[in-house]
């Protein structure tokens, strides 16, 4: 019994990974490991960035930011040096493609192997690649722009019609393998990495929005809007059966909106219909319920304003409450988290493979 006991407390420990959040006033760092299916931040740092240094996603100022990257690296990595890291941005011309593959096997009665799920990922990935590439010629507000591809993550995978963590050894006729696709601007892309390697640390790159909201799909949340008010951008993505179906940014932050306090309730509602306008890719109504971050209390106007707005597309009620830390419950920390550290703790559970 002793070592039954033994066995099933063994607890599955990966190595220590980092997420980075660059964003127009601060740097984001957080530290951590992945415990099973929890995020067990180990550290945790920021430091802020001089005006300008990032605009809209875009580092401007690449040996400032690689230096606030470095001091806070240097203080959230004090107990453990992570092995993998990513960097989380958002802007305008930032895209990610949420699409999905589907397979139909020849040997029905078999079970399915390594080998078998392998091929399908890979095969999936190709074609969700060649998908984005097709989607972002089409794009106007990339037409003529030079853009790489910045990650593609699986997003899930399906036998039949039923969601599951992993295929191996199941028997069924269609493979659903659902990736997402992220591009950005070759100019914007290569300033992140040099930005990191000016930091002499190097990672991949992938939109904040996106980090966030997979990493709350994964924490429980089925469906909602989840949405961050960034100094200079505004960015939010779309969760619909605990997957992430569209994301969006915008050049409007924080900033620019505190600036015009005495016109709030005018702009809100420019803003609103900023964030409400049609997502090329996404069928059916914006979520009932939204969760935001960011908003100060004097721009408490921009969600009344996102609730009316949506609330006038959907002919219902709105349900809009600021994104706890707590909501994040795969998410273990010795210390209380802020609400604005989940994009950087997204972008860990993406490196750590729990998101």
């Amino acid at each position: 019994m002793g070592a039954v006991a033994g066995l099933r407390a063994k607890v599955e420990r990966g190595p220590a990974v980092a997420g980075v959040e660059l964003a127009a006033d601060r740097i984001r760092v957080i530290v951590a490991r992945r415990q099973d299916v929890l995020l067990r931040i180990t550290g945790a740092a920021q430091a802020p960035l001089r005006p300008g240094a990032m605009a809209g996603g875009l580092v401007v100022d690449r040996e400032a930011v690689g230096g606030a990257v470095a001091s806070a690296l240097s203080v959230a990595e004090a107990r453990d040096k992570a092995a993998k890291l990513i960097a989380a941005i958002d802007g305008d011309d930032v895209r990610t493609y949420h699409l999905a593959t589907t397979f139909e096997r020849e040997a029905l009665n078999e079970p399915m192997s390594h080998g078998e799920v392998t091929r399908a990922v890979q095969e999936a990935r190709a074609e969700a690649e060649r998908s984005a590439r097709e989607a972002s010629v089409n794009d106007a507000a990339l037409r003529g722009i030079a853009t790489v591809q910045l990650r593609d993550d699986v997003a899930g995978l399906a036998l039949d019609g039923r969601p599951l963590s992993s295929l191996v050894g199941f028997q069924g006729r269609y493979v659903e393998v659902r990736t997402d696709v992220s591009l950005a601007p070759l100019v914007l892309a290569s300033a992140a990495s040099g930005a990191l390697e000016s930091g002499k640390r190097r990672g991949t790159v992938t939109p904040g929005a996106y980090a966030l909201a997979r990493l709350l799909a994964a924490c429980g949340i089925v469906e909602g809007g989840i949405l961050s008010l960034g100094a200079d951008v505004t960015a939010f993505a779309v969760i619909r059966g605990s997957r992430v179906v569209a994301t969006r940014a915008f050049g409007l932050g924080r900033d620019a909106l505190l600036a015009r306090t005495d016109r709030v309730e005018r702009d809100a509602a420019v803003w609103a219909r900023c964030v409400t306008s049609p997502i090329p890719g996404m069928d059916g109504l914006l979520p009932s319920r939204w969760l935001f971050v960011g908003v100060p209390e004097e721009l408490v106007a921009l969600p009344r304003a996102l609730a009316d707005a949506v609330a006038q597309e959907r002919g219902g009620e709105v349900e809009m409450e600021p994104l706890r830390p707590a909501l994040a419950s795969r998410v273990v920390a010795p210390e209380p988290l802020h609400a604005d550290d989940l994009v950087a703790c997204g972008a860990a559970a993406l490196a750590a493979e729990i998101a």
